[in-house]
């Protein structure tokens, strides 16, 4: 460790009780009618001198001092607070907040009690099913691999849904969506980046999605930031989208607002309509970002609630 990273150690102790270590969440949004059913929680940092830190800023240095297993409980005990804060403030309406996707590391996957943690937390904050989802990467699951399908299942016996993010960055095997209980898939970039570049790339997309689907796992694209892309995999039949083209990674006051149907993501444009129209022909309710500009023509409507799945 680095006599810079070193001085990172004492802010970074400070920031489980000061408020400086934050989660952002980024919609996932429904691409047959725009509603929001899900959102990812994202760990960030507010330095006090450097300004907001993704993880891989500072998880190296939380590693090396031994805080990782503390910053997972952290986001793990925060998420389950915030899930539970958004059915608390639906309370009395129509409105089923979005399923809240936590990722989950190979460290926590492996702690003998893990499994314990989220029944506890769970139990303890009287969270509905289905109202959080755990993440696991592909490689996470690679490195613990023994009794995987077993442990997913007793997770998931708790309440929580099971997806695999980045469906193909590591093993790639189809053969995982037969073997583990899931009920995500989260396509990572490459695959859109390959499909945009020829049909055997699309193809093996498609193959994904179709299997999947067979499966009953919800398909869900990451890194969507294009009209382009976002229009291939809804004719793929790909269920959700999340990427710039829509909304980034929000704050938690602007997450509660989209939990509860009242603001963003962002529009998805369409070709058919011109820059800044609103579906029903008036204007957007949310002032358009430079990327937003660089990729809008048109809208859908604004998202809706939409039931926990």
């Amino acid at each position: 460790m680095t006599a810079i990273e070193l001085n990172l150690v004492p802010a970074l102790c400070a920031a489980f009780d000061d408020g400086s270590l934050q989660l952002h969440y980024q919609p996932e949004v429904d691409l047959r009618n725009g509603s929001v059913p899900a959102m990812e929680a994202f760990l960030r940092w507010q330095h006090p001198d450097r300004g907001l830190m993704s993880p891989s800023q500072f998880m190296p240095v939380a590693e090396a001092a031994g805080l990782s297993e503390q910053v997972g409980r952290w986001v793990l005990r925060t998420a389950v607070a915030e899930a539970r804060t958004w059915h608390e403030m639906a309370a009395g309406t129509a409105i089923r907040p979005p399923r809240l996707w936590v990722n989950v590391t190979a460290d926590q996957l492996t702690r003998p009690s893990f499994a314990i943690e989220v029944e506890q937390l769970m139990h303890g904050r009287a969270l509905p099913p289905g109202a959080l989802g755990l993440e696991f990467t592909e490689q996470t699951l690679g490195l613990a691999r023994v009794g995987v399908p077993r442990l997913l299942a007793r997770l998931r016996s708790f309440g929580p849904a099971i997806g695999v993010d980045g469906f193909g960055t590591w093993y790639a095997s189809l053969s995982t969506l037969d073997v583990l209980p899931l009920d995500m898939v989260k396509i990572d970039g490459r695959f859109l980046h390959a499909m945009q570049r020829d049909l055997e790339g699309e193809a093996v997309l498609a193959s994904i999605i179709t299997l999947a689907h067979r499966r009953r796992m919800v398909v869900t694209a990451e890194g969507v930031d294009s009209v382009v892309t976002a229009s291939r995999l809804a004719a793929m039949h790909c269920d959700r989208a999340a990427g710039r083209l829509f909304c980034p990674p929000v704050p938690t006051d602007d997450a509660r607002m989209i939990a509860l149907g009242r603001g963003r993501p962002n529009r998805w444009r369409q070709r058919s309509r011109p820059a800044g129209a609103a579906a029903g022909g008036g204007t957007s309710r949310t002032a358009p970002t430079p990327a937003d500009r660089a990729t809008a023509t048109g809208t859908i409507p604004m998202p809706t609630p939409a039931a926990v799945s």
